[in-house]
């Protein structure tokens, strides 16, 4: 049985959601439409303006001279992207660092996280991204422009019927999947889960209205039940 503890990278697994940084020159266009919406979400070193869902777990062996650690293969994460979203490598310079965190949400279902983990791949499969009109959107609705008109271009979905991954309680047997057209970070990793059944937000918002402060901000603070991995913590190697 998989630990419930997320003490390395190594321990990460399908369904647990990844908040930190984000770099490079999509990083740039990122934070500047994240500071149109909300500016960001900052706890302590913890820096959340990029979410992830690991989608593949880690796999191990006992340790050697080769792999101390005993890793085999690294950990990956689907995330979205401007160009489509997609699934990368972990990497301990990368997503083991101060400014990150995991979080294990509890599951209302066996084999919940690993359904999460399953559209997000649909996700990647399906090739949803996402433009800047997303972040423009996104910030006329949080500062108040809250109109039918602009939710319902927020909320909208593809219109190809996509079959579910896997039977659930909350979904009928040969159900299909209604995926976003559009999905940010925080977006992409809701509607993961959101898809499963899962209740993150109870505010009554509409679909996709997610912001990557609203969702760290949700999962550090007001859903019970998290496990959380703090590398600022728990340093790993």
């Amino acid at each position: 049985m998989a630990t419930e503890l997320i003490r390395r990278l190594e321990d990460v697994r399908p369904g647990d959601i990844y908040l930190g940084p984000i770099g490079g020159w999509v990083g740039l266009g990122v934070k500047a439409g994240e500071l149109a919406v909300d500016g960001g979400f900052h706890v302590g070193p913890l820096i959340v303006s990029h979410i992830g869902i690991v989608v593949d777990a880690a796999i191990t062996e006992e340790p050697s001279p080769l792999w101390p650690t005993g890793l085999l293969r690294a950990p990956r994460l689907a995330q979205a992207m401007p160009g489509g979203a997609e699934i990368v490598d972990m990497t301990y310079a990368q997503h083991w660092t101060k400014q990150c965190a995991y979080a294990r949400l509890p599951e209302d279902y066996p084999g919940q996280a690993a359904d999460a983990a399953a559209i997000a791949r649909l996700m990647v499969e399906a090739g949803v991204g996402y433009s800047y009109g997303s972040y423009a959107a996104l910030a006329a609705w949080h500062w108040g422009i809250s109109t039918p008109k602009l939710e319902k271009w927020i909320g909208r979905r593809r219109p190809e019927a996509i079959p579910f991954p896997a039977w659930t309680p909350s979904v009928p047997v040969g159900a299909n999947v209604a995926l976003p057209v559009e999905a940010i970070c925080s977006v992409f990793a809701d509607q993961a889960w959101s898809l499963t059944g899962k209740k993150i937000f109870e505010d009554g918002r509409p679909h996709q209205c997610v912001t990557p402060s609203q969702l760290g901000a949700r999962l550090l603070m007001g859903l019970p039940g998290v496990v959380w991995g703090w590398p600022a913590i728990t340093p790993y190697p």
